[in-house]
């Protein structure tokens, strides 16, 4: 730059001078070394404030996260924030009694996920569902773990390991219904190679003889494998006490009317996913491995061992170009009359992704009750419509 600056500069004053004598020409090269160095002065005036002005924008950039390659980034590159937002609106046509409608925010989930370090994470989620829950702390959980080795602990409030209630449906699966355990706990394991497994502790709120300690604890185990357009995963789960789940809980909280609870009552949860192309197929089954006293949980007037089945299939494909998942489900339990659960259900759904992060979904329930004999009403079927508008952020 500076030599072509020079070469103007020379060019303009002979140009402006045309043939002059030595003096002249002495004076002119003074006068244009003169303005040579008032215009490097400028440059490098320039040149400060460029550099001063970066300094400035990497500052800037390190404190507020952002950066190209190499940059370490600041907090806010650690930090994730989502949620989930469902709106549905159904109807319920029984086979005896008044058909009724609603419209209803189903689910509001916010969550924060941070980083806080090469070792430790923190997760917490606010979950509301309108008619049935108030807006609360769903999640609550810290976790240490060995970024260069398989194991982790984490602590807090959280769902349980057990049962992995996979579906394609709108309505929670039955297994759910049965299994689905939130506590506050400890938890330690390990994770390689596609391979989980690990123990948790926990003071369940189902206290056996009205004892008020951490005396409950589980155990958990599962295996995942994704292969071109395959993938496949199994999972087992174990629980001292499956009657700390949310459902039976409050089952068991009723029927005992304030009396303690006696003898705490394992389960044992199985669920399987294979999928294959567009096809995916989903079994799940969570039972107790032993009976409910009649006091507690009531089947026919004796003790219960409550259990359920979800077997799904769903196919997806294109739908006037959007992705689309159209799936059938059947549903079974078995001794659960006491949890106002159905004895069968079958459903289909169908979900397309209208537009980014959003889907709209359809689906179809038929439940057939208990029969007298097994302590239902035998007549107290139904069938549900059900439309929901999802969006994730």
């Amino acid at each position: 730059m500076k030599k072509r600056i020079l070469a103007t500069a020379v060019a303009a004053a002979f140009a402006g001078s045309g043939v002059a004598a030595a003096g002249t020409l002495e004076d002119e090269l003074e006068a244009i070394k003169a303005r040579l160095n008032a215009v490097e002065k400028q440059l490098q005036d320039q040149n400060e404030v460029i550099r001063h002005k970066d300094r400035q924008i990497a500052e800037l950039t390190q404190r507020t996260g952002g950066g190209g390659e190499g940059d370490d980034g600041g907090w806010f590159q650690s930090v994730e924030i989502g949620g989930l937002l469902e709106v549905e609106a159904g109807y319920n046509n029984p086979d005896s009694g008044d058909s009724s409608s609603d419209v209803v925010v189903a689910t509001v989930e916010l969550f924060l996920n941070a980083q806080i370090n090469d070792w430790v994470a923190g997760e917490v989620q606010l979950l509301y569902e309108e008619d049935e829950t108030d807006l609360e702390v769903d999640i609550a959980t810290i976790t240490i773990a060995d970024p260069d080795g398989p194991w982790f602990v984490n602590g807090g409030q959280q769902y349980l390991p057990f049962g992995t209630f996979e579906t394609h449906m709108i309505s929670d699966p039955l297994t759910l219904e049965i299994g689905e355990t939130r506590e506050t706990a400890l938890m330690t394991g390990i994770e390689s190679n596609g391979f989980v497994g690990g123990i948790y502790v926990f003071n369940g709120d189902l206290a056996e003889d009205g004892d008020d300690d951490v005396d409950s604890f589980g155990a958990f185990a599962g295996y995942s494998r994704e292969s071109g357009n395959s993938n496949f995963a199994v999972n087992a789960g174990y629980i001292s006490n499956i009657g700390d789940s949310d459902v039976l809980q409050d089952a068991v909280n009723d029927n005992l009317g304030g009396d303690d609870f006696d003898d705490q009552v394992a389960g044992v949860a199985l669920d399987a996913l294979f999928g294959m192309g567009p096809f995916t197929m989903i079994a799940e089954y969570i039972t107790a491995v032993d009976s409910f006293g009649a006091s507690e949980l009531s089947f026919d007037g004796s003790g219960a061992e409550p259990s359920a089945l979800n077997v799904e299939a769903a196919y997806s494909f294109a739908l006037v170009g959007k992705d689309a998942t159209f799936a059938v489900a059947y549903q079974q339990t078995d001794e659960a009359v006491a949890l106002d659960l159905p004895e069968e259900r079958i459903a289909a759904a169908l979900s397309v992704d209208i537009m980014e992060n959003t889907t709209l979904s359809f689906e179809w329930a038929h439940d057939d009750d208990y029969s007298a004999a097994d302590g239902g009403s035998g007549d107290n079927d139904g069938d549900t419509f059900t439309g929901q508008l999802a969006v994730e952020f």
